[in-house]
């Protein structure tokens, strides 16, 4: 039956043993259910591949990675296959239908496959979508030797000790980070104030010595009526004592020490 849907076109061959009913058009998210379907029992998307499934990073990987607990899914074109000596059962779940690991097992396993920079990013975005478990991450880390995990902790490292942050964005994470791993007092994120009757929000706060830094994002501050709307908010907060600095994307980027300076002399002016 299957070789004369195959003759027909009926079936269309995705990987081995896995297909594709009538059409190729089945998207990421059907060919990661491909693979993992190819790799047998108690497989689940992992590595790049779940980085990408749960939105923590904006990349999709050249092959699909799967986590298999046989030998199923060894060379499948198209499949990395990684075999896990272990994996326990609250480091795996369901993401849009697709068994895939959870976001902190899948932050260990991209500590031992990026740089600092990189891995840094994704935890940045883990942040932002409030599924940043910093114990979750140290009890996996516990339950075995793991590549990365040196870097992985010294990443973590702003991120202990403080109160879950509400961000709205990777660049509040990236400066956030970076301003506790700096030394610097840590602010708090996306307060909101009630100013003249106007109710407002700020990305980063420093109450005691009365500062606010924002920053800007191009997508979310490079219109005319964000560029108004950034001004008028500026002018409500130093009405009301509070000093107002904006930090770009690019200045995060290309000049991340200068911009702490800076904040550091605001702070202790």
């Amino acid at each position: 039956m299957v070789a004369s849907r195959l003759a027909s076109a009926g079936l269309q061959p995705v990987f081995r043993g896995a297909f594709a009913v009538g059409h190729y058009a089945i998207g990421t998210s059907g060919t990661m259910l491909a693979a993992v379907l190819a790799c047998g029992d108690g497989a689940v998307v992992s590595h790049a591949s779940a980085a990408r499934l749960l939105g923590l990073w904006d990349r999709t990987p050249a092959l699909v990675h799967v986590i298999a607990q046989t030998q199923a899914g060894r060379k499948i074109q198209g499949v990395c296959w990684h075999r896990a000596c272990r994996l326990e059962r609250d480091e795996i779940m369901v993401h849009e239908g697709l068994p895939c690991t959870t976001v902190s097992r899948t932050l260990v396993d991209m500590a031992g496959c990026l740089g600092e920079k990189s891995l840094k990013r994704l935890v940045e975005q883990a942040a932002v979508l409030r599924a940043l478990d910093v114990a979750t991450i140290d009890r996996t880390l516990s339950r075995g030797r793991r590549r990365g995990a040196p870097q992985l902790r010294r990443v973590l490292a702003p991120w202990r000790g403080g109160e879950e942050e509400f961000l709205r964005s990777p660049p509040e994470a990236r400066l956030l980070a970076a301003v506790v791993e700096a030394g610097l007092p840590r602010p708090r994120c996306n307060v909101q104030f009630l100013l003249e009757g106007n109710r407002i929000e700020v990305d980063l706060l420093w109450e005691e010595q009365r500062l606010v830094v924002e920053t800007d994002g191009e997508e979310t501050h490079g219109t005319r009526l964000a560029f108004r709307q950034d001004r008028w908010r500026d002018q409500l907060l130093m009405a009301a004592g509070y000093r107002t600095a904006r930090v770009t994307w690019d200045q995060l980027e290309d000049e991340l020490e200068a911009t702490l300076n800076r904040i550091r002399r605001m702070l202790a002016g």
